[in-house]
């Protein structure tokens, strides 16, 4: 009886032990295929056949955005849109003989930058540039599309609007047209063409983003009426085309914000034709020279002088004779208005200044002895004879 017990007892041991193991196997199988990696699938592309776009090879049917404006607008610019490499001259001393001392300076022409232009009258042969992109050059190459490079001389150029009039010497040159206004309307297509880091007739797209902006260069120049874009420009587009869906330039590229991305600047088109026209006539830009000195208003002397707020410029000195003396404008005056346009601060003087023209007649509103006084200007070049 009891080896029956205890051989019954083997018996179910042995079957729960083989049980045991079949489910543990079972369990560790399971484990292991839902664990182990799958091969890694392979994507096959394929690559179509090429097949030619009828009328791509004259058979008169338009290829698909053959007509589209942005590609007009290339067509009709982008052969106008030059490269501009600047040398600069160098001085090395070299030593001498054995019982000389320094030899004497050699000079030899150094790369000193690259940039991008437009030909704006092809019979004259005038190339427009930003000033900064020419500055220090001691020659100026200016290449076209076709590979036709000349040597360019400098008309003249501006650095309060930082920018270059540069002449070349070529027959049959193209010419890009430059827009009839300043007329923009924010959001409206734009096309920028340039020579960024080396990479000639680049074209980017985008909308104008904003108009009238005021920018301050790293030289403290201030830069009045800009267009603001977020067409891509980069280094090496300075001096380039901006232009409407028309092909028409409405700016010149200028300047970007470094540490923002789609921020760039452009000299208006209605800037651009002031200039040119003075430095064609006069060889320079002739600016007027009001003959008095500002400074920023602090709260302080806002409240002695019984002003409301602390906006305007306040008048220093007044030169005699000069413009602002004979329009009756007194030291210890605030300006508040010119043209129509608030000032707060004395930089707002300086940019309406850049902007002025000689011989225009300027109404300013000041502020004197508690009450606003009105007088006008005329404006007059620095060293002209008083009228």
């Amino acid at each position: 009886m009891i080896r029956t017990v205890m051989a019954r007892r083997h018996i179910l041991l042995l079957l729960a032990a083989v049980f045991g193991l079949s489910a543990a196997g079972g369990f560790l199988g399971a484990r292991l295929a839902g664990g182990r990696p799958k091969a890694p699938e392979v994507w096959t592309v394929g690559r179509p056949a090429l097949t030619p776009i009828q009328g791509a090879a004259g058979t008169g049917v338009d290829a698909p955005d053959e007509r589209s404006p942005v590609i007009e607008a290339v067509r009709r610019v982008g052969p106008a849109v030059v490269n501009i490499d600047t040398t600069a001259r160098r001085y090395r001393f070299t030593f001498g003989d054995f019982w000389g001392f320094f030899g004497e300076p050699q000079a030899e022409e150094v790369p000193s930058g690259q940039g991008s232009g437009v030909i704006i009258d092809g019979a004259k042969g005038l190339v427009l540039t930003n000033h900064h992109v020419i500055q220090g050059a001691s020659r100026i190459t200016v290449t076209l599309p076709d590979k036709q490079a000349f040597e360019a001389q400098v008309l003249g150029s501006d650095p309060p609007s930082d920018l270059a009039l540069l002449k070349i010497e070529g027959k049959n040159l193209p010419q890009a047209t430059l827009a009839s206004s300043d007329t923009l309307v924010i959001g409206s297509w734009v096309v920028a063409i340039g020579n960024p880091f080396g990479f000639k007739n680049t074209v980017t797209v985008g909308v104008v983003s904003a108009t009238g902006r005021t920018l301050k260069s790293p030289g403290g120049t201030i830069l009045q009426n800009m267009i603001q874009t977020d067409a891509a420009i980069n280094p090496g587009n300075s001096g380039g085309p901006l232009c409407n869906l028309r092909g028409q330039v409405i700016g010149l590229n200028t300047a970007i914000i470094s540490e923002a991305q789609g921020i760039g600047f452009a000299t208006p088109v209605s800037t651009v034709r002031w200039v040119v026209r003075e430095i064609e006539q006069y060889g320079k830009v002739r600016r007027p020279w009001p003959g008095f000195y500002v400074r920023d208003l602090t709260t302080r002397i806002a409240g002695r002088l019984g002003m409301p707020a602390a906006e305007g410029a306040l008048i220093v000195r007044v030169e005699q004779p000069s413009p602002a003396s004979r329009a009756g404008i007194e030291a210890g005056d605030v300006i508040l208005e010119i043209d129509g346009q608030k000032i707060t601060t004395a930089d707002d003087v300086v940019g309406v200044f850049v902007q002025a023209r000689v011989g225009q007649k300027m109404k300013l509103v000041l502020w004197r002895e508690g009450k606003r006084v009105i007088v006008t200007m005329d404006l007059q070049e620095s060293g002209e004879p008083a009228q």
